[in-house]
């Protein structure tokens, strides 16, 4: 025995407990080496030398019956004898796939099996690390599909965002009006949208120089300097709002999504796409906006003056 082994003290989590059950039962064969029926259960158990004998129930249960009947001690042999060289015959696959899995199972439980020689022992694990601001964030999507299906806010009170009193009036005319206009005029309400959201992200930069304009997105000029803020585009300001943590990655992927529908305010440069927006194009707009407004106004108190 190495001096880094040691041995179990106490009795371990019940999710810990039923995932060593389904190691032993090895039903799922990308995950456990050794399938175990009923005859092989037996032995297995007899081999650490807990005399349990399998009733003929349903196996994975029976299993972690026995498993949480067991004192920390006798939980420990079975552990070991899971990643024991001898229960593989000294299959390096079989014994390396035991090991890995072994390992993750253990880790929430801040242990872990290594090898003193050929003699697996119990370790303790690396200490755990929780990203709490991770775990937080939602999970971006993948998509334009799960993108649509996500939920925010339909109340869109441009007044909240703390903006400039004057510019924020007009940003909201701009919102109302997208939200007025038929389903008839697509093209309109993607344009309205398109420029209420260049108008908010501009008054945040305005509101926060500080963080826009030191950000590593900033655009530069052609001596390398910083462009001052009227001069950036709609995405200059998107990809600076995603560098400085305003908006998600989704959201600003598909912030830019909406700013080059909005560019087709051009005839011909829409008549050189084909673009011939619907409702569809329309719900993506609209998505995206709520979705950066959403996110903007939680975020924005974490911007330096």
């Amino acid at each position: 025995m190495s001096d880094a082994a040691i041995h179990l003290g106490k009795p371990l989590d019940a999710s810990t407990l039923e995932a060593l059950a389904d190691f032993i039962c090895g039903d799922d064969k990308e995950r456990f080496p050794i399938y175990r029926s009923s005859t092989y259960l037996t032995r297995f158990f007899k081999t650490v030398g807990i005399p349990a004998v399998h009733d003929g129930s349903t196996r994975k249960w029976w299993v972690l019956d026995v498993l949480v009947a067991l004192p920390p001690a006798d939980t420990e042999k079975v552990i070991l004898r899971l990643v024991d060289p001898r229960e593989y015959r000294g299959d390096e696959a079989q014994l390396g796939l035991a090991v890995r899995s072994m390992r993750a199972i253990l880790t929430m439980e801040n242990l872990t099996v290594g090898f003193d020689g050929a003699t697996p022992e119990l370790r303790a694990g690396a200490r755990i690390e929780i990203d709490e601001e991770k775990l937080a964030k939602p999970t971006p999507a993948a998509n334009e599909d799960e993108f649509l299906k996500r939920r925010f806010t339909e109340e869109l009170r441009m007044a909240d965002l703390g903006l400039d009193a004057g510019v924020t009036e007009f940003i909201q005319a701009r919102v109302d009006e997208a939200q007025a206009s038929p389903r008839e005029t697509p093209l309109a309400t993607i344009f309205l949208l398109g420029s209420a959201l260049e108008g908010v992200l501009l008054a945040i930069g305005v509101a926060h120089p500080k963080a826009f304009m030191s950000s590593s997105a900033a655009p530069k000029d052609k001596s390398g300097k910083t462009k001052q803020l009227p001069e950036w585009k709609l995405s200059e300001l998107i990809d600076v709002a995603r560098n400085v943590g305003l908006i998600e990655l989704d959201v600003a992927k598909f912030s830019h999504v909406l700013r080059d529908f909005r560019n087709y305010i051009h005839p011909y440069e829409q008549m050189a796409h084909g673009f011939r927006p619907d409702q569809h194009t329309v719900d993506i707009c609209w998505q995206v906006f709520r979705a950066a407004y959403s996110q903007i106004k939680t975020r924005k108190g974490n911007l330096p003056l």
